[in-house]
């Protein structure tokens, strides 16, 4: 349980306590990973759930005290909790809960002021403690495993995989496939294999994998579409471990791509290069967006880089700050955020190179491991 910030926090919304209902927000204050809600006091923090957690919820939150709700209900169990503890103001999450839950809570508990406290708690989410550091990159580390071992299927070298190819050429069988006898699903469906069997505990979204034009889509739904010659394929692939997230893209070439095609690839790995170089803390995200968007734009293809740079990843896979046009925001020592330009042009297709790095003084710690040469297979 993390005392110092929930004492904090308290001491910032100025209410004897506050109701904490965002599941990531639970869980990075108490550890609580089910269904429930949580009341932060003063002196006790307090775990509301139904019977379906209890158990769990004491395991994983042995400091806190653990309370069922099958037999009164949620809204009573938070009134007789409120009477024991004489709470007059209790901060709740606005940008969170839902105006039809706030006014259930706002009617059942009636001698209760409910207090807006925006995004207060997931603010001290931004900056990573260096054991959230260590769990991110241990997530991304599966994402570097389980891409080479997709890649030893589709008949490439282990050693065009650097370190990481290396490492897994000691324990993958590959079970080799043709790229051009394969669809954007089933590419997707080996990768999301491979990531749970290196040990994810889920995935931080939905693979991406877009091929040919398929790929001028950033967020492409992976089709029955049959991977041609000729044409490149943008995987997007994150998992989860500990609770935290990984995010990772690649593009890599099914045979040898046209001149522009290449032209798109190396814009955007010299774009993600020259950002990853010089981002710094102490910069805005604003102004780290523009080492890699100049880039693109001098290239001729700033209206096709439409997204922002990067986004924050932690619990969640999209977590503020990140590096836009529009963020302000001056980004922290500790921050893990994704840098990921891309170029996207309709009729032609597309190419994204995504790393996630943890912001330092000086520069960046970059997670991933993956080789960043174009891969042809």
């Amino acid at each position: 349980m993390n005392k110092t910030k929930i004492q904090a926090l308290l001491k910032d919304i100025k209410a004897d306590a506050a109701l904490i209902t965002d599941p990531a927000n639970m869980r990075y204050l108490t550890g609580f990973c089910g269904e429930g809600y949580v009341l932060l006091e003063k002196k006790k923090v307090s775990v509301i759930t139904d019977s379906r957690y209890t158990i769990a919820a004491k395991n994983e939150c042995p400091d806190c005290e653990v309370i069922e709700w099958d037999k009164i209900g949620i809204y009573k169990t938070a009134m007789q909790l409120s009477k024991r503890a004489d709470i007059k103001k209790i901060g709740f999450e606005d940008t969170y809960m839902r105006v039809s839950a706030y006014k259930t809570w706002e009617k059942k508990l009636r001698d209760v002021k409910l207090v807006p406290i925006g995004d207060k708690v997931t603010k001290l989410r931004q900056v990573k403690s260096g054991e959230e550091i260590k769990k991110i990159a241990a997530a991304e580390a599966i994402g570097d495993r389980a891409f080479a071992r997709l890649l030893l299927d589709l008949g490439v070298e282990a050693d065009k995989l650097g370190e990481v190819g290396k490492e897994v050429e000691k324990y993958h069988i590959p079970t080799y496939i043709k790229a051009t006898e394969s669809t954007e699903k089933q590419i997707a469906a080996k990768l999301e294999f491979y990531m749970k069997d290196e040990g994810a505990e889920g995935l931080s979204f939905e693979t991406i994998a877009a091929s040919g034009l398929n790929g001028a889509m950033p967020h492409a739904v992976p089709q029955d579409k049959y991977l041609e010659k000729g044409e490149l394929l943008t995987l997007d692939f994150g998992c989860i471990f500990k609770g935290y997230c990984s995010d990772m893209t690649r593009t890599i070439a099914i045979g040898e791509p046209d001149a522009k095609l290449l032209e798109i690839y190396n814009t955007v790995k010299k774009a993600q290069k020259f950002a990853l170089d010089n981002l710094r803390a102490g910069m805005t995200g604003l102004e780290i967006d523009k080492l890699a968007r100049d880039i693109i734009e001098e290239a001729g293809y700033g209206k096709n880089f439409g997204h922002s740079l990067g986004h924050s990843v932690g619990l969640e896979i999209h977590e503020r700050p990140g590096f836009s046009r529009k963020e302000k925001t001056v980004i922290e020592a500790g921050m893990v955020v994704s840098v990921e330009p891309g170029i996207y042009v309709e009729g032609v297709g597309g190419v994204r190179i995504e790393d996630l790095v943890a912001v330092t003084e000086s520069g960046a710690n970059n997670l991933a491991k993956s080789v960043k040469e174009l891969i042809v297979v």
